[in-house]
């Protein structure tokens, strides 16, 4: 009598069992692969200069160092909030890694165009660094895309203009970046 109970159970008990695994592998699922949280700007960007100082420790010789304002790539005249929030933490990050960093804009001699910022990415450049003592600059750009700001930073050396550091990279454009971007 057990056994045919048993057989007529069976069946209704299959689904069941199938259930309960896949509930259980799914719950699996979840806890080995928690979401990641959105990138922030500062965080990539300190993790960005921390790794291109570390890779390029001849930085320190060409020193003083002038962070210029991250510009857009489609305007090398215009700039955001993004722009100069993003100089303003690079400039952080360079000076927290050892390397000189003048503040140009405790000095006079500068012109700084209002809601701009320190735009080097000229043929005054040279000029400009060189009569503010400096022997590099923090140059910058960045652009956007549909769904992602892609920014590029470079240590630039005044005397020749050659890059002695660069790095690139990406993040999802979320409002928070949108909102940075001055009318993007």
């Amino acid at each position: 009598m057990l056994a045919s109970v048993t057989s007529l159970l069976r069946p209704l008990f299959r689904p069941l069992i199938a259930l309960g695994l896949a509930l259980a592998l799914s719950a699996c699922a979840t806890l080995s692969a928690p979401p990641t949280p959105p990138e922030r700007l500062d965080e990539v960007l300190e993790t960005a200069t921390h790794t291109m100082v570390e890779a390029t420790p001849v930085l320190a010789e060409y020193g003083p160092l002038i962070p210029t304002t991250v510009v857009d790539v489609d305007d090398l005249n215009r700039s955001s909030t993004l722009g100069r929030l993003a100089s303003e933490i690079v400039a952080a990050e360079l000076t927290r890694s050892g390397l000189r960093v003048r503040e140009v804009r405790l000095r006079g001699r500068l012109y700084i165009e209002e809601h701009t910022g320190e735009l080097m990415l000229s043929r005054l450049a040279q000029r400009l660094g060189i009569d503010q003592g400096a022997r590099s600059l923090l140059v910058g750009t960045y652009a956007v895309g549909d769904e992602r700001l892609y920014l590029t930073l470079r240590i630039v050396r005044i005397g020749d203009g050659n890059a002695l550091a660069a790095t690139q990279l990406s993040l999802p454009l979320t409002n928070d970046l949108r909102a940075m971007l001055d009318g993007w």
